[in-house]
Formats: C-alpha cells, structure tokens, sequence
C-alpha cells in the first residue's frame, strides 16, 4: 500500500472478528447463501471498542435508539424516533452502605458491557437545556467540547447548573471547562460572571467569591478552606445579551477521606444494556459475592416515567400519536422498582430492568413480560443482533483490515440508521440522516437519501431500500417535488436538491419489482415533471435554485461570486449578494431522475410517457451542454438565473453530471478529469475539495471574504456526499468514456481517503463517519458520528469488486479495483436478482480457503469462472452459459 502513501495497520482486536486463519478449527459447512465456510465473522468483535460518552451507542429498535447513555441503565439520550432525550430509566446500586458507579465499559455493537466499583455518583440538573444537549454529558470524562451541556435559547440572562455530589465530600478544587463557540458564528461563551453555592446540612452557603474572569476551556477553582458540600449550584449571568452559557467538563477533587478509603468492596457487580429490535430498553444486573458471608445488595430503578405502585407507565406522544412505556424491574421472584436483597455466600444474583415501548398498553406490557422472563436475554440479543447481518449482508474481507473493518463499520451505520414506525405517514422503512445528538438529523430527510438507497439495495432484505422510496413517493409536496423531510404527520414543506426518483431505477436493478413500478410510476413522472416547472425558470430545462441553503450544500461560492464573494452578512440570505442560479447539481439531478423514469415506463409499456421523459432528458443534456461546459477551464458551471452568465466560481458539482451519464462520450468533456485531479484546485490530501482552492471564498476554515459562514461549508472542506457522487462518477468515466486522466488509482485513492477519514484521528480502533472535514488534515469538523449521508459500500460492491447492476439476466463482473492494491479479496453470498453472488481473488493463495487461488465467480454456489487475475465477464443467469471471455 506504500503507492497510496498509507500504512496498513494491524488490528489485533479485528482479526479476532472474522476468518478462517482466527478460527481454532476450520467449519466444515458454509454458512446459507455463502461459498466458503471460513466466511464468517463476529460484528460485535470487530467493532468492539471500550465505551465512553463519546461512543455512539451501537443497537437500536424500530423506533428507539439512543446517543451514548451512561450510568448502568438509559438516564439519558435515549429517543424515539426524532424525539430527543427521553429519560427511561435509571439504576442506583448500593451494597453494604457503599454506592456503586459503573468503573469502565466495553462497547459491542449489539450491547454495552459494564463493571462496577464503589464511588460517588454526580448527577446534574439545570434551569433549561438546549434540546440537543444533556446536563449529564460535562460529569464524566473525556471532558471535550462535543459533549456538552448548553443553556443557548434558554430566554434568560441567568442561568443555573446544579451537580448533587452524591454525599457530603470536602471540596478542595473544581475544574470547570466552559464551552465557546463564538468564533465559529455560534452563541455561546463563558459568562461574564459567575456565582457558587454550597448546599450542606440543610441550607444553600454562598462561597463569597464573584469571579469575573472565566476564559473558554478549563478555568480552576481553588476552596481554601475546603468547602463542605452535598450539591453544588453555579449561577451563570451570562456575557453581553446574546450570548449563553455552556460547559463540557464538571471536575471536582475532593479532600482525602479516610473512612472512605479504608472501605473496601465486598462484592463484584457487573452489567449489560442493550436496544432490542422490537423497542426494549433492558439492562441485567449480576451480583456475585465472592465472601464466606451473606451480604445485603440494594437496587432502585428511577425514571422520568410517571410512577405506579410497582412500575412505570406513562403514555407520550410524538407528534400527536400516541406511544406507550412501561419499565419495571424483576430478581427471579417479583416484579418491582426497589430492590434489597441478601446474597448468599459464594453467589450470583440477577436483576432485569426493561422499558417498553408500543403503540398500546397491551403491546407493550406484553413485549416487557416477554423480555423479563427470557431464560438469557443477553445471549438472546447478541443471536439476534448479529443474525441481522448473517441473514442481510455478504461476508467480505480483504488483505487490508482497514477495508475490512470499515465494510462492517458501513452495514451497522445503516442498521444503526434504520427505522420501522408504521406509524402515521411513515409506514415503510425509512432512514435517518444521523443519529448522534441532534433532533433535526434524526429525521427522514430528502438530500442524502439517494445515497441511503443505493447502500440499502445490497441487503437481502429489499424492504429497506425500496420502503425508503416509498416513504418519499408517498408523502410528496402537491406539486410532486419530494419535501425537506417526512415526518409521522407527513411532508413537512420544503426540499432539498435530491435525485431520489432515479434511484428507482437502480433499485430495480438489484431487486426488481415489476408491480411495484407499475405502482408508483406516475408518481415518478409526476416528481420529475414537477421540478421542472417549479424550478425551470421561463421554461428553461436547466433548473434554479434560489439560495443556497436548500441545496443542501450552504455557503457554494456561487451564489456570491457575481457580488465579488461578499455574502452581505452571516445568513448569507440579501438579495443584492445572494443570485439565484441555474444549478448543476440539480439539473443534473433531473436528468438522472428523468433517463430513469423513461426505461421504467418502457419495461412497462408506457411508452408515450417514455417518450415524453426521453424528450425531456435530451433538451437537459442539450442545455447544460451548450450553457453550462466551460471550456477555458474544462469544468460544468452554474449560471446566472437571468441571464444565463456563467459563474467564475468551479465547484464540485462540475462533476455530478457524469454521476448521471450526462456528458456524451469521446467529445472532449472527459478532460474535466484533468481539473478535478489537478492538486492546485481540488485534488487536497484528503480529496475532493468541494471548491477550487482558485476560487476567492476558498477555506477549509470559514468565509475569508468579508463576514459569512455557519457549521456547514461547502467552500473548501471535503463532504462525504459529494465524495459519494464523484466516485459514482469516476466509475461511470472509467466505464463508459473514452480514455482520459482518471485512471483507476485515482478512483481506488478517493476512496482509500474517504476510507481513512472514517477512523477517528485515524485511529482504528474508532470508526468514525461524520458530516465533513478538513480536506488538508482529514480531521471532522463537527461532532456528527453515525452520519449516514454517503455510500461507501455501494462503490465498493458494484464498482472495486465490480458486481454490477443491470436491468436484464446477465450477470456482469467489472472489477475497477486497481491491480496490486489488495493481495486478496473474497465477496461471499452477495444477494443480487435473486440469486447469491460470490466474488473471490487470491495472488498467493491460502487466505480465503487452504485450497483456492486465483480469481473466481460464483453463482448460487457454483463456480462459473475461474481465471488467474481479476477480468471483465458476463454470464447469462438464465442459460447458464459464459458470455465472455470465451
């Protein structure tokens, strides 16, 4: 791998998940639909990780997930659908007088593991919390600025944050680490003043101390004396009138105590929680007393559910329908919230704590008593869990574990993504966008939903892809174009610039579903039709858009370069510095929406609605053509919206049309590759630049003309979604164009990048797929993780390892992956059209199995090729015949 500049990295913890070489004894029978009986992994134990609150929360339900809930139980960041911050339930553990916290934990994907010890549980509270933040987030380490608790929008110029210490300790220093924000456009700064309050025997004791002089990040606070305290108050007045408090990091150090320290713990407490499918909240905890005595163990279950004689249930509503919760707890004997028991000597006591939810009383009482009185529910999970992926996905791996491991990484970002309300208008599977913190990315919205489908159509299961289509099908605007986002009451207005009509098509490559088609097909036409005549302004075919926070994209260059770059302030929104435009990305967008539509209403035999769609994709691709080609500097431009000037500005999108076979082949527009490769324009070390670094608004950090800017920009940065379509496009390019400077190195280079930049600081041990980040230092530049906003897997699937889809029974491998890059790849038991697809390739042979070397295809566990290297072939799935190479 030294050609791509990059040293592989040996996981230790990886190779334990997956292959024959980790294996004691080698299976003497595949797994169903797969090849090889070496093709097999653990999902858990390739993205094990120890768990901390910066570590997404791995299993989730139909439509409960959480962030990264702490504590032995759910306290906090669980939610429900969109619905953020849910406080289901939480444990107090206490043994011999002595409470217990949870000490450390180890992430899987299907739970979270914890071990306990005796110490002091700080809890927080505060007079308001900014929806996307948690009060609990600044009191366990690692104290940084992503986890964080806020007041923004709070209304007040005052403000408190109150932290019960868990007992009366002897405070010697308080480190506070205050959150700031201000530099990058946002509202929050450390106060102009702060007071501190101690509460002990029964009264609040001002400390005495106004400080003044709070800077942003970690400020100490020395008591001398020592100051007793059970709970302490901060009472923020917060700087100038606009501005709010924030914090990330609550540290006290306390006073040595003695009898504190000569107590010692007597027993051993340990747990797991986990998210079922079906929508549990469940966590087990076991009690082991080691001793030759009995000791008393006592647990008590809390939640912000309303409160029974013996358990929890509260109705919720989201968005106007109801859901039901019940949690309750349960040793082996009884149900209940309190708990105190003796464990005998030398044993182990379980306790099982689960919150339900459902859509009744009845389903979910009855989902709860199911899960309480499972003989191992924790095994349970696991089987289930990692059934999911056995039944869906195809075994890979490669002679790269960062390939290897980023390939599960992408299949739990979907899974983790995935939801199945049947509820209101959201029927059918859908995806959300993201689902860390933030209430408005956990919802399904337009913009990276084309790239939501075509991950999804390589599972087995085609509800997933093609219930994401329906979700937006059915919920349109009236004019046909698809909304911003769908929610339980339905299209919520709005639009972003999405191709997700074209997808269609695609789907029905991998899973074809002629009645389907049949089905939403004018709706589809209604869809392309609709873009056009809302958006192709005085009857244009290239399509506007009127600013550039509905592209999706905010902060394009573009859309100030005829106003010399100056954005007329921080919205960016003043006419006289913001044009409408007549947009590549969306005009491109339709062109794919309408080729697609035309072949679906000619498998149908609509062909006058074919014809008309046909039409209508020639006079695009005559318009951009024409208009949009720069020939000076060989890239695809925006336009002026009245009067079809062109702009200076040369962003990324100048590729999107070849993400659409738009460009005619052999004509000369191939030489676009030359631009996009060039390194002083947008070929970054961490590509691809989503603005030429000639542009005058070029930055990875900011709008440096003038004021302008916000968290999400496309002036400069690298965006995963715009990686996506571009090697969507290089494919295309390599595939269907006439030679050029693209080369496959470079697709295979994209892609490696865009691989790298997945692991947290490059650290393989953390996947980590956010919203963008620096195209110089690959670092993210939000806090955003489980961001499913690109494809990842369906470059690698139909374009690397060269499964691609077509519309007819003839099954074509077209491998792009470059030669030397990997010494061995195996796909195995890949569902395509109904059959399985197996795709392997050896150099040296003894990886993929003892006896196999060379490259090889598979159909429905038969060899239909075998070959030295890696070649181009088509065989016929319906006469069972080799079409090529002879």
């Amino acid at each position: 791998m030294k050609r791509y500049g990059v040293v592989c990295f040996i996981v230790l913890l990886l190779i334990g998940g997956f292959g024959w070489e980790a294996e004691a004894s080698v299976p003497s029978k595949p797994l169903a639909h797969r090849v090889f009986p070496t093709s097999r992994f653990s999902i858990d134990k390739i993205l094990a990780r120890p768990y901390d609150s910066t570590v997404p929360f791995g299993a989730s339900g139909d439509r409960v997930w959480a962030t990264s809930p702490q504590g032995w139980a759910f306290r906090d960041g669980v939610h429900l659908l969109y619905i953020t911050n849910l406080d289901a339930f939480d444990l107090d553990i206490a043994a011999d007088g002595q409470s217990y916290i949870v000490q450390k934990a180890a992430y899987a994907p299907s739970h979270v593991h914890m071990v306990g010890a005796v110490g002091q549980l700080l809890k927080a509270k505060a007079s308001f919390t900014y929806i996307i933040d948690n009060a609990q987030n600044p009191l366990t380490p690692p104290f940084v600025p992503e986890k964080r608790w806020t007041c923004w929008s709070s209304g007040h110029r005052v403000d408190t944050y109150t932290v019960d210490l868990g007992g009366l300790r002897k405070l010697t220093s308080l480190d506070l680490y205050f959150y700031n924000d201000v530099p990058q456009g946002g509202g929050c700064a450390p106060p102009a003043q702060m007071e501190v309050l101690f509460y002990r025997h029964g009264q609040w004791i001002p400390w005495g101390h106004l400080l003044t002089d709070l800077k942003p990040d970690k400020n100490t606070l020395h008591f001398d004396p020592p100051q007793l305290a059970e709970r302490v108050e901060l009472v923020f007045h917060h700087r100038g009138t606009n501005w709010y408090t924030g914090l990330y990091g609550f540290d006290p150090h306390y006073a040595p105590d003695t009898k504190r320290q000569a107590s010692r713990p007597v027993l051993h407490i340990e747990g797991d929680k986990w998210i079922t499918q079906n929508d549990l909240l469940v966590a087990e905890i076991r009690v082991t007393n080691p001793s030759a005595a009995a000791h008393s163990v006592s647990i008590v279950m809390s939640s912000g559910l309303k409160s029974g004689p013996d358990r929890f249930q509260e109705e919720r509503k989201i968005d106007g329908y109801p859901v039901w919760l019940e949690a309750v707890g349960f040793d082996g004997r009884r149900e209940g919230i309190r708990f105190a028991d003796k464990i005998p000597a030398k044993k182990t006591q379980r306790f099982l704590f689960v919150c339900a939810l459902a859509t009744s009383p009845a389903g979910a009482h009855e989902k709860l008593e199911a899960e309480l009185h499972a003989l191992h529910p924790l095994a349970q999970q696991v089987a289930a869990y990692q059934g999911w992926f056995d039944n869906n996905i195809a075994y890979f791996a490669c002679s790269d574990p960062l390939i290897t491991k980023m390939y599960y990484h992408r299949w739990y970002l979907l899974k983790k993504n995935s939801m199945n309300p049947r509820m209101g208008h959201l029927m059918y599977r859908a995806f959300s966008e993201g689902r860390w913190t933030s209430d408005w990315y956990a919802n399904v919205i337009s913009y990276g939903a084309g790239h939501q489908m075509y991950e999804a159509r390589w599972l087995r299961d085609p509800s997933y892809c093609w219930g994401h289509l329906l979700t937006f099908v059915s919920n349109p605007r009236p004019d046909g174009i698809y909304p911003s986002h769908v929610t339980l009451q339905g299209q919520q207005g709005g639009q972003y610039t999405d191709w997700i009509t074209s997808c269609a098509w695609g789907l029905n490559k991998v899973h074809p579903n002629k009645a389907l088609l049949e089905r939403i097909a004018p709706m589809l036409e209604r869809n392309v039709e609709g873009w056009q005549k809302v958006y192709g302004w005085g009857g244009s075919p290239l399509l506007v858009v009127d600013s550039h926070w509905w592209t999706g994209m905010e902060w394009q260059p573009a859309f100030f370069s005829f106003a010399h770059y100056e954005t007329g302030g921080g919205a960016g929104t003043d006419p006289k510095y913001m044009t409408p435009l007549r947009r590549v990305d969306l005009t491109a967008y339709n062109y794919g929406n309408a080729v697609a539509v035309a072949k679906i209403d000619r498998l149908l035999g609509r062909n006058a609605q074919a014809e008309r769609m046909e039409q209508l994709a020639d006079s695009i691709r005559k318009a951009v053509i024409e208009k949009m080609w720069d020939s000076k500097d060989h890239w695809f431009v925006d336009l002026r919206a009245s009067d079809d000037a062109p702009s200076s500005a040369l962003e990324v999108i100048g590729l999107y049309p070849f993400a659409f076979d738009l460009p005619p082949a052999g004509k000369g527009y191939e030489s676009v590759w030359e631009t996009a490769l060039n390194p002083n324009l947008f070929w970054t070390p961490w590509p691809i630049a989503s603005t030429a670094k000639s542009c005058p608004a070029y930055s990875q950090d900011g709008w440096p003309v003038g004021p302008g800017g916000s968290g999400c920009m496309w002036n400069g940065p690298t965006w995963p979604h715009a990686n996506s379509l571009v090697m969507r496009a290089m494919a295309n390019t390599l595939r269907h164009y006439a030679p050029c400077a693209l080369t496959r190195q470079k697709l295979y280079e994209l892609f490696y990048s865009f691989t790298r930049a997945q692991y947290k600081n490059q650290n393989p041990l953390y996947p980590w797929t956010g919203e963008f980040y620096n195209g110089e230092t690959g670092q993210w530049k939000t806090d955003q993780r489980d961001y499913f906003h690109s494809t990842w897997l369906d470059p690698l699937i139909s374009d690397l390892i060269g499964l691609v889809p077509r519309a007819d029974e003839v099954l074509e491998i077209d491998p792009l992956l470059p030669q030397g890059a990997w010494s061995w790849w195996v796909l195995d038991g890949q569902a395509y059209r109904g059959h399985d697809v197996t795709i392997a390739y050896d150099a040296e042979g003894g990886h993929i199995a003892r006896d196999f070397r060379g490259f090889a295809v598979y159909l429905d566990g038969k060899q239909i090729l075998h070959t030295a290297q890696p070649v181009h072939c088509l065989y016929d799935m319906q006469r069972h015949k080799l079409l090529s190479p002879p």
